[in-house]
């Protein structure tokens, strides 16, 4: 049996949601060797709190600057990007010039010049780049695809997705800054009060899904958003999606913060908000075709089988589902990747990702302009 190098990996930023999830994977991975992190001061104080834990980080080299956790250590060979949205290009830049391979959260950017810009520097330092996008690694979503592919369902026709949650804003702050989520202050449409950077810019993965299940690519978008049932929004928080696909199938999502968090239900704690429903996540998806349908609920906890990447080659795990899980086996993909140098079916690159982004910043325009907009 071959040996497997565990990848000498940093994080850097602890502002995303997602990134807590993937240091609780890495610390542990016998794939990975935690080499140091970077944070700012508050991000440092939020997540000891959050362990209960004021030395939490004394395990592991720390630095309140990434310039100087990337000089410090020249072994690091992955870094995870995980600030604020709007800092993704800076801290891309800064591994790019030192060949450091990236994991990118879930937005890269929606600025396309910087996505170009990306791109430019990926091609010309080698560099690989990997999207969190956890939710391709649900045995559910790739047995949903199966099904597709199967012709069970017939011609497709139409599928409908909605992915809820919380408004994290309570907890991470920067994601009801504009300038921080979406980039810049731009609002949804003339003489609104809200801008753009909230719903839509948080829940990219039920428009990555669309894709992935069906290998088509979006054709048009109509989207509206509703009156915030948060005063404090200031960005949208309720959004509603239709569309098509280049294949004519008709595409329905709602991508909202439509579940209330502790804020609104005047809860002690956020442990409190775990026993009440709705949860903090709910995901589903239908789709209709000619010869059946079916329906499902990605973030039911039930047991469910979920790839695991062991000794170079995926298994099938029966196991009870936890948001754990699926990073595990983003996390195990990306070491393959690394350390094979191949590309597989789930791998999200950075040229892939664009697509969805463009489809985001269309139903954007779509809000701004009142109608339909081609992709």
């Amino acid at each position: 049996m071959k040996k497997f190098r565990p990848i000498k990996i940093a994080i850097m930023g602890f502002k995303n949601s997602h990134v807590m999830g993937i240091f609780d994977v890495v610390k542990s991975s016998p794939y990975y060797e935690l080499i140091a992190v970077s944070f700012d001061k508050e991000s440092k104080v939020l997540i000891e709190e959050s362990y209960h834990d004021s030395t939490f980080f004394d395990k592991y080299p720390h630095y309140y600057s990434d310039e100087e956790m990337l000089d410090s250590h020249p072994e690091i060979e992955l870094c995870i990007c995980g600030a604020e949205n709007s800092e993704h290009f800076k801290q891309y830049k800064l591994c790019a010039e030192r060949g450091i391979n990236v994991i990118m959260m879930k937005i890269p950017t929606l600025d396309m010049e910087e996505y170009d810009e990306m791109l430019r520097l990926e091609k010309e330092s080698g560099v690989k780049i990997y999207i969190e996008l956890e939710m391709r690694w649900f045995a559910t979503v790739e047995r949903i695809k199966e099904i597709i592919n199967s012709g069970e369902l017939g011609e497709i026709t139409s599928i409908t997705a909605y992915n809820y949650s919380h408004f994290p804003m309570w907890w991470l702050p920067w994601m009801n800054i504009p300038e921080k989520s979406y980039g810049k202050r731009l609002q949804l449409y003339p003489n609104a009060e809200k801008f753009r950077g909230g719903a839509l810019t948080d829940h990219p993965h039920v428009f990555d899904l669309i894709r992935y299940i069906t290998d088509l690519e979006f054709d048009s978008v109509y989207a509206e958003t509703a009156p915030s049932m948060r005063e404090e929004a200031l960005v949208e928080d309720l959004v509603y999606v239709i569309g098509k696909l280049k294949n004519g199938t008709i595409i329905s999502l709602d991508p909202s913060f439509a579940n209330r968090e502790i804020k609104q239900f005047n809860l002690d704690s956020n442990k409190d908000r775990l026993s009440h429903y709705p949860e903090a996540v709910q995901v589903g998806l239908s789709v209709c075709g000619t010869k059946g349908s079916l329906i499902s609920d990605l973030y039911n906890p039930n047991t469910t089988e979920q790839l695991r990447f062991e000794d170079f080659e995926y298994r099938v795990n029966p196991r009870f589902y936890d948001l754990l899980n699926p990073r595990v086996s983003f996390m195990e993909s990306v070491a393959k990747n690394l350390r094979n140098n191949k590309q597989e079916d789930l791998w999200i690159s950075l040229e892939k990702h664009k697509k969805t982004m463009q489809v985001i910043n269309a139903c954007y325009e779509s809000i701004y302009k009142g109608e339909r907009v081609k992709i």
